[in-house]
């Protein structure tokens, strides 16, 4: 990509000891693009320069200074005559122009004008991928996110990268999660849409973000990725990895019931369910109803060996696979004793990203595989042939129960008619400077669907939702990380090529039964 404009020389030393030159000068773009999957630019250079004035032999300054607030809107008359009349050899008046300014500015033909030639990296998305794309330095070189992980490539290679990403299905995701901070006068949301059989992210959203055109007015807290930076205690959605891992290690069946009748008392500690249940629980119910008692007892008989090492299979033992440095590493015990083992069963002691959970909860419902979560486009063939962690037997028993999860449970309203929907929530209570914080949540929904044969796994994390009248003054996963879920998923599932069906018992009742079933 070749741009001819009108520039002036760069050279300091030229400039210093020769007379300016008006000259046409051939700029080159360096830096290759960025695109969504469908080859959409998210990220792309445009020729640009910084423009300076030289002082000396400058007779008129208060011409020039209005000449150029004229032209260029950002520069104003009093301030730019201000510097000219300060003495200093060079001034600058502005950074980045963009191509219509360069050729303005130098349709002036003030010799005083000089042009640094540069690129300008720019993001037509403006906000939409932040962080994904992350930024660049007055230099061009790559400071974070996929700028940063690909800046060889990029800049040396010159080969565009293409993401798995999607704009249409992005923008989707981030106005539902929008609507729904502001409906549940939330701190801030997140949510990652993953494809269960390949590892692609296809939607990876944080908010609050910012526009990376416009990097100087960006907060620390909008320029946080808390889809994959950010490690929380998820709360009750851990339970699907509880029983998955039971079951795997034969320790519990599907038809089991289990006593959740009283609290569990371990040294000091007492983990009882809320509502209290006093009755004993099918596996299935334990899910449907939550139970910490529950998935308390089937940790403690899997043991902490046994889900040391079915945890690391799931990936939560280390930072995710996944091409940003900006990637959290997991919290965990140092010391596992018996009340770790009971507590990270129903999801407290251990603290994992969104990608952490998205890209396990893949695993259990795609047939037992973890694969790596990716952000390039698998579109050409590349492999990501991934690992196994449980059994094809486990998985399809495991749907059925985040099934049943959403037609009976606390996932119900995000039972979309006609996309078999099947999940677990989460209500975790925020942990800040070691200290739980008292009424304040940290609420989450991993769901996927169709369950009889997952195509897309959906994270929605919702960070300090409020109660409000709508929700009976409420503010678990249930009344309001379920319901954005249940948003999502009714917006962008036709958009991915997944149509409403009409209920067929044939299909769902059947599959559910055999499922639940195979684990006799």
């Amino acid at each position: 990509r070749l741009c001819d404009v009108s520039l002036r020389g760069v050279s300091a030393e030229i400039r210093r000891e020769e007379k300016p030159q008006t000259r046409a000068v051939e700029i080159k773009m360096e830096r290759a693009d960025i695109t969504d999957r469908n080859g959409v630019v998210l990220a792309t250079s445009l020729p640009s320069a910084d423009l300076y004035i030289d002082t000396d032999n400058l007779k008129k300054p208060e011409t020039l200074a209005a000449a150029l607030a004229e032209t260029l809107p950002d520069v104003k008359y009093k301030p730019l005559l201000k510097k000219l009349k300060s003495g200093k050899k060079f001034v600058y008046v502005k950074r980045n122009l963009i191509p219509r300014e360069l050729y303005e500015a130098n349709r002036l033909g003030f010799p005083q004008l000089n042009f640094e030639t540069k690129e300008m990296r720019i993001y037509p998305q403006g906000a939409l991928f932040a962080h994904v794309l992350g930024s660049t330095d007055i230099d061009n070189n790559g400071i974070s996110g996929i700028e940063k992980a690909f800046n060889k490539k990029l800049s040396q290679d010159k080969e565009n990268i293409r993401l798995s990403l999607d704009v249409g299905i992005q923008s989707s995701i981030r106005t539902v999660l929008m609507e729904n901070i502001e409906k549940y006068s939330a701190e801030g949301a997140a949510a990652i849409l993953m494809n269960a059989k390949t590892g692609e992210i296809v939607s990876m959203v944080s908010l609050p973000d910012y526009d990376p055109n416009n990097l100087k007015n960006a907060a620390k807290n909008q320029m946080f990725n808390a889809a994959t930076l950010g490690v929380y205690e998820v709360g009750s959605v851990m339970k699907m990895f509880n029983t998955a891992i039971g079951l795997e290690t034969k320790k519990i069946k599907a038809t089991d019931t289990i006593d959740a009748s009283r609290p569990v008392v371990l040294a000091n500690y007492t983990i009882q369910d809320v509502p209290k249940l006093r009755r004993e629980l099918s596996v299935p119910e334990i899910m449907i109803h939550s139970s910490n008692i529950g998935s308390a007892k089937i940790a403690l008989a899997v043991g902490a060996e046994k889900q040391r090492e079915y945890l690391k299979k799931f990936g939560f033992f280390n930072a995710p696979q996944i091409e940003l440095p900006e990637k959290g590493r997991p919290l965990y015990p140092s010391t596992w004793r018996d009340v770790s083992t009971a507590t990270i069963g129903y999801g407290y002691g251990l603290s994992v990203s969104p990608l952490h959970v998205v890209a396990a909860a893949a695993a259990v419902v795609n047939g037992g595989v973890y694969h790596a979560p990716t952000l390039l486009s698998r579109r050409f063939n590349q492999e990501n042939i991934g690992h196994r962690v449980i059994s094809d037997k486990t998985s399809r028993t495991m749907r059925a129960i985040m099934r049943e999860v959403v037609i009976k449970g606390s996932g119900r309203r995000a039972n979309v008619a006609g996309f078999e929907v099947g999940g677990k929530t989460g209500s975790a209570r925020k942990l800040v400077n070691g200290k739980y914080v008292e009424g304040s949540l940290r609420t989450s929904f991993l769901s996927a669907f169709p369950m009889d044969d997952p195509q897309y796994v959906l994270m929605v994390m919702l960070d300090s939702p409020k109660k409000i009248k709508e929700t009976y003054y409420l503010n678990t996963a249930a009344w309001n990380a379920v319901p954005t879920a249940e948003q999502i998923i009714t917006t962008v599932a036709p958009q991915l090529g997944i149509m409403p069906r009409p209920f067929d018992p044939k299909r769902e009742a059947p599959y559910v039964k055999a499922a639940l079933e195979a684990q006799d």
